[in-house]
């Protein structure tokens, strides 16, 4: 096994150790102290020497030097474990890149052999310096551009300590997944070039394909959970996205709630003006039309589901603004509609969108659309109807694509979303086209 003279470990392993450390810690956006670099390189570098002394197999060694270079950062530093093997992965990473690159370029054009760089100190040093000045030029880079992988910029507070929460740990995992593997190429690739250049023997390289197949099945078991995870947030942005989408809805209907305010007020001068001037069969009219519009608004309020509730009052409005005539009716409870509120809100919110986007443009026509929620053999049923030309057959088919749109300047994803939720379900969405009428058919099971 490789061994290392007090010169090897006072101008290889210890600056080498400082410079991996200050590469992590930079990827990251934390300025590390001198301080702490120091006592972290001459720790390592101690660490170093003795492992290469212990009877353990190849490969393991690098191993247990890379364990004990994270327990040395975190002892150093108070540092959040996940920070700190972050720093560790990041550090080792570009180090390792970087030596597997120069490494067999320097034996190559020096002559020398692998064995001659590991037994004689002052060829040791001289591999090391190339590496150690691209190492340089790097942190000069990252500093001087600010540059980080992690968007975070923390330095010590006054009482030297690093701010302990700028990473999130719950990611630590993805992280890991990530980068590890890229730590491992790493190793294999110094393995190869070593066994290449005769530094090790097969029972070695046995060994430490074992060690590596061990690393790989726990990675492997990592992963799945990992993409778990992944998939968790992927659905907790969808969540967010319609959150946002909602809130809009609600900010629409505060709008038009504030409209319908300041018209009011004109309309209760009209009555006024009417009264004055005697009309009252024309005030009382007047006032029995407007009541009624009024009427209608607030029954689309007393659904017993505030989320429905408010996206139906805001689309109201939202077609009014448009001079569409927004029917909706609701004949069953929706306490247990077995949708989360922001699936209810953009199945609903698309197959009414897409409504009112369809007879928009019909300025001559039946400016109509009518919404129907009922409960029927054990499931919600949902219908949207607008007037519209006959659909052929052809397109129907391809309405709950993904991009697939007939109108221009659209993202076709409206229907699709519709039909992703109503298979989450296991329910069952139906267009029909005849009579000069479109309708949407959504059927949602029930399960208590």
């Amino acid at each position: 096994m490789d061994r290392m003279n007090f010169f090897s470990l006072l101008f290889v392993s210890f600056p080498e150790t400082i410079l991996v450390t200050v590469l992590g810690f930079l990827l990251i956006g934390i300025e590390p102290r001198w301080r702490d670099l120091l006592i972290i390189g001459a720790i390592q570098a101690l660490n170093s020497f003795i492992v290469r002394y212990l009877p353990v197999p190849f490969g393991l060694h690098s191993i247990l030097e890379i364990l004990l270079y994270t327990l040395n950062i975190r002892l150093i530093t108070r540092l959040p474990y996940y920070i700190v093997i972050l720093v560790s992965l990041l550090g080792l990473i570009l180090y390792g890149s970087i030596e597997t690159i120069i490494a067999p370029f320097m034996l190559y054009v020096t002559g020398y052999s692998l064995s001659d760089v590991l037994e004689r100190t002052f060829i040791r040093i001289l591999f090391f310096l190339p590496q150690a000045l691209i190492m340089l030029v790097f942190i000069l880079a990252i500093k001087y551009f600010k540059i980080s992988l992690i968007s975070y910029s923390q330095k010590y507070n006054q009482s030297g300590e690093y701010f302990s929460n700028i990473i999130n740990k719950q990611n630590l995992l993805i992280n890991i997944i990530i980068l590890m593997p890229l730590l491992l190429l790493i190793i294999l690739n110094v393995t190869y070039n070593a066994f290449d250049f005769s530094g090790i023997s097969d029972s070695q390289i046995n060994i430490f394909a074992g060690l590596i197949g061990v690393i790989i099945a726990i990675l492997a078991v990592m992963s799945a959970a990992a993409v778990k995870k992944i998939g968790y947030y992927a659905e907790k942005e969808y969540e967010a996205r319609r959150a946002v989408e909602d809130l809009n809805q609600i900010e629409q209907l505060i709008n038009s709630s504030r409209k319908q305010r300041h018209d009011f007020y004109h309309q209760l001068q009209t009555v006024y003006g009417l009264l004055e001037s005697g009309s009252y069969e024309r005030a009382r009219d007047f006032a029995k039309n407007y009541f009624t519009t009024v009427l209608t608004t607030r029954e689309l309020i007393k659904t017993d589901n505030l989320s429905i509730s408010a996206l139906l009052n805001t689309k109201v409005a939202l077609a009014e603004a448009q001079d569409i005539d927004l029917e909706i009716t609701v004949e069953c409870s929706l306490r247990e509609l077995p949708l989360a509120p922001l699936e209810a809100s953009s199945l609903l919110g698309n197959l009414i969108d897409n409504a009112l986007e369809a007879v928009k443009e019909n300025t001559g026509g039946r400016r109509q659309v009518e919404v129907s929620i009922n409960w029927e053999h054990g499931a919600y049923l949902i219908t949207c109807a607008n007037p519209g030309d006959t659909i052929a057959p052809e397109v129907v088919k391809n309405f709950f694509k993904s991009d697939f749109t007939t109108k221009e300047g659209h993202s076709g994803l409206g229907l699709a979303i519709i039909k992703d939720i109503v298979t989450k379900y296991r329910g069952s969405v139906d267009v029909s086209s005849e009579d000069q009428e479109i309708t949407f058919t959504v059927e949602i099971p029930f399960k208590r």
